[in-house]
């Protein structure tokens, strides 16, 4: 489908990350554009205020006259939201996001796709940092705010298009995953684990998900897969287009080999094919996000890019926001924001920090806040993960009733059992509780990480206060 530009395309839930870039991608391609959301503030409000886009709080069948041309719905939209309900009943033409985005921006591109239970946000910001630095003017769309740009997408005049493909679903009527749409040429697999339980029942079913996406990648395309897991290793034999594994294990067609951990990142040296191709420097720990990595460079060599560009370029990544960003060093107390929730992504984010920051004593606090987490099925996994920190701090699951007929996930349970092995162990019901404890548990040389896909309550900036009542914050 496409628009005159000039025509009317109206977002339900505009206030969402994706939906709010979408709006500034179909603003800047001169639409007009308008919104609705249950929740209207900064800084979304602000950034769609700033680009001309009008949002209106709350939904109604009012904010659809006059009639627009198109409406897109929001996969938080269900049944029953009076603007929905309008646009069905006055047969007002509508896409999902993920259509969108096909239709009006990756159709006539060279469509980069990053899947994977973990790493995606971080994967699709490197991909897109080191292609825009390195002059190839590409169009792209994270799932996060990535700190190389000022906004998270980009319009770009060049040949690729990189995208985020999420395994969630696109819409009430749309039951699939939004990376269904995206026209892979390059896919990038880095890893399938279960997840999003409120969608899938089991494992199998995202494997099949994957499986009829892999299948998608035409033959002069390319997937580029995480060779050392066994859940992808499952669908490459029956994939038509090339593929090139990456990992840190002999074997791998993209490999990385002798890794040096420090508190500015990690140093380790590239190998194609068995063969050097020289030492990088990522400003990340950690070895998922060394295969993260990996999995970008594959990708820019398969594009054109050199080396030394490609080492230059990495070497200035900024990150993504809430991906290992570091909030500031107040009275030698480290603080660190981080997206990580699912027990590997924990696992994994602690494992990294332990070598890059040794002498720090962990403090890992964590807030149940995804649909997964409001169901105990990780709970035993949780118990392994949380090991790693020096100290653990749980508070309650939002929205608990997300469990539905599941036996819930109890953070009360997680701390009594890290008690249990002797893990110094905390459970505080609400933020203000947070705070107080972490202010005066939280000593200098201690590294304290917000572990939650929430906002958490603003604990984050309520902790830096009250450190920084306590001392003078050096950044």
């Amino acid at each position: 489908m496409q628009l005159p530009s000039g025509s009317h395309i109206h977002l339900i839930a505009a206030c969402g990350t994706a939906m709010g870039s979408l709006a500034g991608m179909l603003r800047e391609q001169g639409y007009r554009v308008t919104g609705s959301d249950s929740h209207v503030y900064p800084p979304m409000s602000t950034m769609l205020e700033d680009l001309g886009i009008d949002v209106r709080a709350g939904f109604s069948a009012d904010h659809l006259v006059p009639t627009p041309d198109l409406v897109v719905i929001g996969n938080a939209i269900s049944r029953g939201n009076p603007e929905a309900e309008a646009v069905l009943s006055r047969r007002i033409p509508y896409l999902s996001l993920p259509e969108v985005l096909r239709d009006f921006f990756i159709r006539g591109k060279r469509s980069v796709v990053v899947t994977g239970t973990h790493g995606k946000t971080t994967t699709t910001a490197l991909i897109a940092h080191l292609f825009t630095a390195c002059d190839l003017d590409p169009s792209f769309l994270v799932a996060g705010v990535p700190q190389n740009f000022d906004r998270s997408y980009r319009l770009g005049q060049g040949a690729h298009f990189i995208v985020e493909g999420d395994e969630y679903d696109s819409a009430f009527f749309a039951k699939w995953a939004k990376f269904f749409y995206y026209l892979p040429e390059v896919l990038i697999v880095n890893n399938i684990e279960f997840d999003h339980a409120d969608i899938y029942q089991d494992l199998a079913e995202i494997v099949k998900a994957f499986r009829q996406l892999v299948n998608m990648v035409p033959q002069n395309g390319l997937i580029l897969a995480n060779g050392t897991d066994p859940n992808i290793a499952e669908l490459l034999p029956a994939a038509l287009a090339p593929v090139e594994t990456f990992g840190l294990e002999e074997g791998a067609f993209w490999r990385a080999t002798n890794l040096q951990a420090s508190a500015e990142g990690t140093r380790f040296t590239l190998c194609r094919s068995g063969r050097k191709v020289g030492v990088f420097d990522l400003p990340l720990s950690g070895d998922y996000n060394v295969c993260n990595a990996l999995a970008s460079l594959a990708a820019g060599f398969h594009a054109g890019l050199t080396a030394g560009d490609l080492r230059a370029a990495l070497a200035n990544f900024a990150g993504v926001k809430r991906r290992q960003e570091q909030l500031g060093l107040i009275d030698d107390v480290l603080l660190i924001d981080d997206f990580a929730h699912h027990p590997t992504a924990v696992a994994h984010t602690l494992e990294g920090l332990r070598r890059s920051h040794p002498g720090r004593r962990l403090i890992a606090v964590f807030e149940p806040a995804s649909a997964t987490n409001a169901r105990a099925i990780f709970e035993d996994r949780y118990v392994e993960a949380f090991a790693l920190a020096g100290v653990f701090v749980a508070t309650a699951v939002p929205r608990p009733e997300r469990a539905r007929d599941d036996e819930p996930f109890s953070p009360e349970r997680l701390v009594a059992r890290l008690c249990a092995t002797g893990k110094p162990a905390h459970y505080l019901p609400d933020v203000e509780s947070m705070a107080a404890f972490l202010a005066a548990e939280a000593r200098p040389g201690d590294l304290v990480i917000f572990m939650s896909n929430g906002g958490f309550g603003g604990l984050q900036q309520k902790l830096c206060a009250a450190l920084t009542a306590r001392a003078p914050c050096i950044d």
